[in-house]
């Protein structure tokens, strides 16, 4: 289990562990699916529910949500909702109008903004990418590895040292050599994986910020947002945290706790299923099960809360700490990015994106833990998820050659 906001975590991690060992199930692609649709639909109109109760203390206006799909309908808003007489602030606004271009545009996102009628920009619930989801839960686990990987490679070269009749530090090897001794050291703790003798704990998995709120208000008005936070029956904070420097912010991770099943039942009676049909679902079937899947779930799901002020969510956004920069930071940053952190990121992603994707069939995994694939070998397994063959290419088919179909 990677996600910390999931109800069925033990299923969802065991699964993941038995792809990790390249044994999948028939019946996987469906159990997944099946979970993302429930939880999501649980998880996300808890969340949204809390951040209503929160925002509409004091007697405020009622909240208004709306959806963006891009960065730039956030900026957009951002921008609107300004009010901000911060030098800083306006300096960096007046920056993104000029040079859009540099602010990663078109990047994809899928959150919800909060706004009072009386007021501008109130805060917002995120939901992190699948990319995203599957580089973090990949992290997690080349931590858990490195250790090892890097023990096994000083293993190898004490070998190869006692064999010259010298100690370790004695020994002068050639880049070639310690490149060598690192990829052999990947093979052989990889090979654990296939062995099945790789041990995956849970929290190696579990990502506590799946779904994100961020509240967006003075000083005061967040001294008082963190209070009725407190205070709130169904929150226990978990976690605190503040950021200073360049990224200021507070963070909390928050254990809400779920309506009692009737009520989320009663919530969703009548619900439209039928979308279901376009990720490769029964929408009569998961109608039927939705019952006894919510009434053998956990009681709470955990999400993490960001306290702004709105000059820093501008510098956040807009400047010296812009989100996406800090991702391309914590990539290049990372002390492994092998091949297993690779796969690993590779088949998480799999996973999800047959949770979005038209079918639930899994006939094989295109990644191993012990093997190694370009880019390239990962993207046309996925464009196969949604029915689009790898095999289109500029080059027009030649003559009597058979036509490449949709599915392949």
């Amino acid at each position: 289990m990677y996600l910390a906001s999931m109800i069925h975590r033990e299923r969802l991690f065991r699964l993941t562990s038995r792809w990790f060992a390249d044994t999948p199930e028939p019946d996987d692609g469906r159990l997944i699916t099946e979970i993302f649709v429930y939880e999501f639909l649980i998880s996300s109109d808890t969340v949204r529910r809390f951040a209503s109760d929160i925002l509409g203390l004091g007697g405020r206006a009622p909240v208004r949500w709306r959806r963006c799909f891009f960065k730039d309908e956030l900026r957009r808003a951002i921008v609107e909702a300004c009010r901000s007489t911060n030098d800083r602030t306006r300096e960096l606004l007046a920056l993104f109008a000029a040079r859009p271009e540099e602010f990663f545009p078109r990047t994809p996102t899928d959150l919800l903004v909060a706004s009072h009628s009386d007021a501008g920009l109130a805060g917002m619930l995120r939901f992190k990418s699948i990319r995203r989801l599957a580089e973090k839960a990949s992290r997690r686990i080349a931590d858990r590895l490195s250790e090892e990987i890097y023990g096994t490679a000083r293993a190898l070269a004490e070998a190869r040292a006692r064999t010259a009749g010298l100690s370790l530090p004695q020994l002068v090897s050639s880049p070639e050599a310690m490149a060598e001794e690192f990829a052999s050291a990947e093979r052989i703790v990889s090979r654990e994986f296939q062995d099945r003798c790789m041990v995956i704990e849970p929290h190696h998995m579990t990502i506590d910020d799946a779904i994100g709120l961020k509240f967006v208000g003075s000083g005061e008005e967040l001294e008082r947002i963190e209070s009725a936070v407190r205070q709130h029956p169904d929150a226990r904070v978990a976690e605190r945290s503040v950021h200073t420097g360049r990224y200021r912010d507070t963070q909390l991770l928050v254990d809400l706790t779920l309506p009692v099943p009737a009520a989320i039942l009663d919530r969703h009676r009548g619900r439209d299923w039928s979308p279901a049909r376009d990720r490769g679902l029964c929408p009569e079937v998961l109608e039927r099960d939705f019952p006894a899947y919510v009434e053998t779930g956990e009681r709470t799901i955990r999400c993490e809360l960001i306290l702004t002020t709105f000059d820093d969510l501008v510098e956040s956004e807009f400047g010296r700490c812009m989100h996406e920069e800090r991702i391309l930071q914590q990539r290049g940053a990372a002390p492994y990015r092998g091949r297993i952190a690779r796969n690993a990121s590779f088949i998480i992603e799999y996973l999800l994106m047959i949770a979005i994707s038209p079918t639930v069939e899994v006939p094989a995994l295109p990644v191993k833990m012990w093997g190694r694939y370009l880019e390239d070998a990962f993207s046309s397994a996925v464009w196969a998820l949604f029915g689009v063959d790898h095999r289109f290419g500029l080059a027009a088919p030649f003559e009597g050659e058979p036509k490449a179909t949709a599915r392949g």
